[in-house]
This record gives structure tokens, sequence and C-alpha cells, in this order.
């Protein structure tokens, strides 16, 4: 596991480098326009998202067979390598510094090996079968994933969506902050009080960070992702969401 996490921390490396050094509003420009410039996953990609596509396949693609946000399935391998290759795009074309990216690497159809990085803080979350630990991008140094003491405020992502919940979660006292970058935000999801997401998640979006989060309480359906390491708060949202799921 230790050469796909080293390269997949190089490509990670080369891409932070690149958004360091760029100077160019273009990358944040739409890869094609019109409706083929969707991309696999379903939203419109920019050029920095194929440009780092590219960079993770000529990383990892010899570890097994790609299935990328941007391009969807492709190559061989018993070991299928899922990459979100950007988490958060319109964050860093925004000025916003939370954005990231996503690898994982699936065996007989389930993650062995993560890789979650915050691409705006150098700050990389990572599990593998022997072991789970924060490193920085550019420093090897592991360090334990500990939860912050009292976390005040969880993670409420697509909450713009969702103005029926955002109430309920009001009325419920569970403050919250919507970052705008799933990937990330699950990795996260031991420092604040909760992770959050509701709508239609994607594969590229959650296995890394659910992966990540595997001792912590969870919970998934078709439209509803709940992720807490404190059970009473795990069972206030439950209460709150699961029951009403389709109104929300």
């Amino acid at each position: 596991m230790e050469s796909f996490i080293e390269a997949a921390i190089e490509a990670n490396q080369t891409i932070a480098a690149l958004l360091r050094d760029n100077k160019d509003d273009a990358l944040f420009y739409p890869a094609k326009e019109g409706d083929d410039g969707i991309g696999y996953g379903g939203d419109r990609s920019l050029r920095i998202d194929l440009i780092a596509e590219d960079i993770f396949i000529e990383r990892l693609s010899r570890f097994g067979r790609v299935n990328s946000e941007e391009r969807g399935p492709f190559g061989e391998g018993e070991d299928e390598i899922v990459i979100d290759p950007i988490d958060g795009s319109a964050n860093i074309a925004s000025g916003i510094p939370y954005y990231g990216s996503a690898v994982a690497l699936k065996r007989n159809g389930k993650p062995i090996c993560s890789v979650t990085c915050n691409l705006a803080n150098d700050e990389c979350f990572i599990k593998s079968p022997s072991d789970r630990y924060r490193r920085g991008l550019f420093s090897a140094e592991k360090k334990p994933i500990s939860r912050a003491l009292r976390p005040l405020a969880g993670i409420f992502e697509k909450a713009y969506s969702h103005p029926k919940s955002v109430a309920a979660m009001r009325k419920n006292g569970l403050k919250f902050r919507s970052p705008g970058a799933l990937a990330l935000s699950l990795a996260y999801a031991r420092d604040a009080r909760f992770a959050l997401a509701m709508g239609r998640s994607r594969e590229y979006d959650i296995i890394g960070g659910l992966h990540l989060c595997d001792d912590l309480h969870i919970f998934t359906s078709e439209k509803l992702i709940i992720v807490s390491a404190d059970f009473v708060v795990f069972e206030r949202l439950k209460s709150i969401f699961i029951e009403d799921e389709s109104e929300h």
C-alpha cells in the first residue's frame, strides 16, 4: 500500500504546485462548451479538473483500472482506483480556501486504501489496511487523526438546496457550516460535531471519506449521509431526517 500512497501524494504535490504557481484564469474556464462539457460524474468540467485527472492517471493507473469523475471507468486491472481529481473546483476559482482531492483503491468491490488531501492547507488524510493518520503534503511525519476536544459546529454539505432541512437544524440547535467540498468534509467529520450531506452523492465524492471514517457512526442512503463521532448527535440527526428523508 505504501507505493500507492506515495504515488497519490506525488500527484497531489504536482497539482498543489500548479495551483500555487498559476497566474492564468483560463485554468478555471469550462473544458468544453455545450453539453459535451459535462464530465462523467455529471458536473461541468473545468480545465483544472481535466489537468488534475491526467496527473492522477499518470501516477496511479499502474495500480489498476481507473474510475474518475471526469472520464469515467477505463483501463484494466483487478483493482479499481476511484478518483475525484479536484473536490471543490468552484471554491478555488472563487478564492475560497477549501478544496482538495480524493482517491481510493478498491479490491473486490471494497476500499482498502484511501488518500484525501486538502490542497488549500496541505493536509492529507490516509487510511490503509494497517494504519490511519494525517500527514502534511510535503512532510512525511505521521500524526494521529484525533478529534477536536469540543466541536461546536458540524458540516452540512449542499445545505443551500434544502431550506426545510436548514430550518430543522436551526430548530434543534445544531450549528453547521457548508464549505462546499464533500470529500474533504467527510475527512473532517471527526473534527466537526458531525458531517451531513443531502441529495444524491457520487462514489467519487464519498468513498475515501467514508473509508477514513469507518470507525465512526455512519448512516448512508441514496439521498442522505450522516457521520459523527458522537453517538448522541448521530441519533439526533437520524431522528430528524431519516423518517422524513424524502421531504427534506
